[in-house]
């Protein structure tokens, strides 16, 4: 009971000191993830960048020993948004019926207690485990992934890694990529009593988007499905009585691990050509970031759902996330073997009234626990 009630406190703690993103303000709780990880004997590492932003970085084991193994979830959270929806204040870490409501309660200050959990049980039984653990909290992976990136240039590197994200318990062994692009459409303006005198870009953007609602681009992936495209932000039209001469769609697009950046924009190009001339449209990358995936038959997804085994008294098959997340750039760029694995349901990042089942904290905190000590058992 002590060890679920200190993931709970920290759980609630964390969700008091606001960490939104934007602005990007993750130093705070990277000071207060410090002292908790000083009070379990671990060496920690503030990295300050920009005015307000922050990793942290807690070790335990010396550098180049092995096994060696990196738990690494998130800071930063998302605004919390209109306030007065909220059922309980949103940076009040209100504990009711089984559950921590709060932004962030799932992603991910609930995952980062839970990290903290296993690490301090480990600390309890004064570290049974031979080799090198890296706690890394991160800033900015909400959208650029910029604490991630700053921490793999840095040089860290292990043999394997656990990213905390909401996946109800289920290893995650890949992620769809993301990519965001803006289409332009070019028309010529002229008064809105006589269209045919000019060319309605918005119509042509509307082509587009009812074209890229029925097109299938892409191959199945066995864990992720089908990629999908989203047209998520439309902007056109300067007064109401002139017709458009430009309008921009913004395409989110979700990328399984078979499909590559150059294939998809020729793809999205031959579909807007079929409606709109060559020098009347124009496609630009706004932000990319590639899919990642770690083979199902590594030792670390293996132990991984023996631990889940023993812990939950069920097997559970392997999964794929389909949202993105910082796995991409430390199995692409750091080429460490990584899974995702974390409490809470992705359905319920992001929403109003967000929150988790403090019973699935608990679950969290064992599995990971159960994990450390086997990959580290030496």
């Amino acid at each position: 009971m002590a060890a679920l009630n200190y993931v709970v406190n920290i759980a609630s703690k964390l969700i008091r000191i606001n960490s939104e993103n934007p602005p990007g303000r993750e130093f705070e709780t990277a000071s207060f993830i410090a002292d908790e990880l000083a009070k379990i004997g671990m060496k920690t590492t503030i990295d300050r960048f920009e005015e307000s932003r922050a990793n942290v970085i807690g070790v335990y084991g010396e550098e180049y020993q092995h096994p060696s193994i990196m738990l690494n979830t998130h800071l930063d959270t998302v605004p919390a948004g209109d306030r007065e929806k909220w059922s309980f204040p949103p940076f009040s870490g209100e504990i009711r019926g089984g559950r921590i409501y709060g932004r962030g309660a799932v992603d991910a200050k609930g995952i980062l207690a839970a990290f903290l959990g296993a690490l301090r049980e480990l600390a309890d039984k004064g570290w049974p485990i031979k080799g090198r653990i890296i706690l890394a909290a991160v800033a900015d992976e909400e959208i650029e992934g910029k604490g991630t990136k700053k921490l793999i240039a840095s040089g860290l590197r292990t043999d394997y890694a656990i990213v905390g994200e909401p996946t109800s318990l289920n290893v995650c062994t890949a992620h769809k990529g993301r990519l965001v692009i803006e289409v332009d459409f070019h028309g010529r303006s002229t008064h809105a009593s006589t269209p045919s005198k000019g060319v309605n870009a918005i119509y042509y953007a509307s082509r587009f988007i009812e074209r890229i609602q029925t097109v299938k681009l892409g191959e199945k992936h066995v864990l992720l499905g089908y990629p999908t495209y989203t047209v998520t932000m439309i902007r056109g039209g300067i007064k109401d009585n002139v017709i458009p001469d430009k309008c921009t769609i913004t395409l989110d697009v979700r990328m399984p691990p078979s499909m590559k950046l150059d294939k998809t924009i020729r793809s999205l190009e031959k579909i807007v050509r079929r409606d709109v001339p060559r020098d009347n449209y124009h496609i630009r990358v706004v932000n990319y970031i590639p899919s990642a995936e770690t083979p199902r038959r590594n030792f670390l997804v293996k132990v991984a759902q023996q631990s889940i085994l023993e812990i939950l008294g069920m097997r559970r098959n392997v999964k794929g996330f389909k949202a993105t997340c910082d796995m991409s750039f430390i199995v692409n760029q750091a080429r460490i073997p990584t899974i995702i694995l974390g409490p809470g349901r992705i359905e319920q990042a992001h929403t109003i009234d967000e929150s988790i089942e403090i019973c699935e904290l608990d679950r969290a905190s064992k599995i990971y626990s159960r994990i450390l000590e086997r990959i580290l058992s030496g």
